[in-house]
Formats: C-alpha cells, structure tokens, sequence
C-alpha cells in the first residue's frame, strides 16, 4: 500500500519512505530570472510607447528589444530543468516499486480539491502525485502488475490492524 504525503512522496505500508523531489535551486534561479523578465518587460513596453506618443519616424517594436528575450529564455530554461528532474525521478521511483511488488493499493485522492488549500496548494503540485499515480498505472500494465485504487475516506482515520476510528486528523 502507498500513501502520497507532502513531506514524503510515498510512505509504503511496510514503513519504507520516499522523500518529495526538491527542485528548490532550480526554482530559486526560475524566480529569480521572472523577476528580471517581468521587469524588463515592462520597461521595453513603457520605451515603446514612448516612441508611439513622440511619434518617432521610426518607432520601435516589442520583438526590436532581445534583453527581455534572453531573460524570458533563461527563465524557460530553470522551469524545463526543475520538471525534467522531478519527472526522471518519479520515473524512475515507479519503475522501482512495479519491479519490487506484484500487487500496489495506492490513494485514490483529487488533487484538484486539496489544491484548493492555499497552504499546501505548491507543495502538492510539486510533489505531482497525478503523475505519480499515471506513472503508476501504464507500468503497472507494462509489467503485468495490479494497481488498486482505493478510496480515499477515512483512511487516515481507521487503523489498518485493529480497525479503531480515531477521528479526524488536523492538517
């Protein structure tokens, strides 16, 4: 059985943890150049419509200025590597638990509605537990494996030995 967390990506039912991917350089260097990009942007823009109001013979265009291009470039360049290094690991996570075990219960949790939390809204769409799971499911077709989804009610609240409810769990 797996359970997706924020803290760990999976934590199996025989007490085995994955931790979350951390792409925090390459998010740190992405927001760093949209913060160049947004604000180079914004002076071509207002240096275009100066040209525009003067009535220069020759005004310029927005695609004259390559400065804001470059940085849009470096900024698309953070954002591809961030998401090509979550996607290798979480290929390569699936691919070790559908080798390791014939039969994987996982969660059958809607990320749309827990995105809704403001809190937890980035940690969970860093942790890509839709793709996870979809990562899940073609391997374990490809190997000839079961995938069980179970519902996601109430199984953080019953115990999985003795079956006691023990109510709800705070965030």
């Amino acid at each position: 059985g797996i359970d997706v967390g924020v803290a760990d990506l999976a934590i199996l039912s025989n007490g085995l943890k994955y931790p979350s991917f951390n792409s925090s350089y390459f998010e740190k260097k992405a927001k760093i150049w949209q913060k160049k990009y947004s604000r180079r942007r914004h002076l071509v823009k207002l240096l275009v419509l100066q040209d525009r109001n003067k009535k220069v013979l020759c005004p310029r265009s927005l695609e004259s200025f390559t400065n804001w291009q470059k940085a849009q470039k470096s900024k698309a360049k953070y954002q591809a590597k961030a998401a090509n290094q979550r996607r290798d690991y979480l290929h390569k996570l699936t691919t070790h638990l559908v080798k390791q075990y014939d039969v994987i219960a996982i969660e059958d949790l809607k990320t749309k509605n827990l995105q809704k939390n403001h809190h937890l809204a980035k940690s969970i769409a860093n942790a890509s537990w839709r793709m996870f799971r979809q990562m899940l499911e073609y391997k374990c077709e490809w190997y000839g494996k079961k995938l069980i989804a179970v519902d996601p009610k109430n199984t953080s609240r019953i115990c999985s030995k003795c079956g006691y409810n023990s109510g709800a769990k705070p965030l």
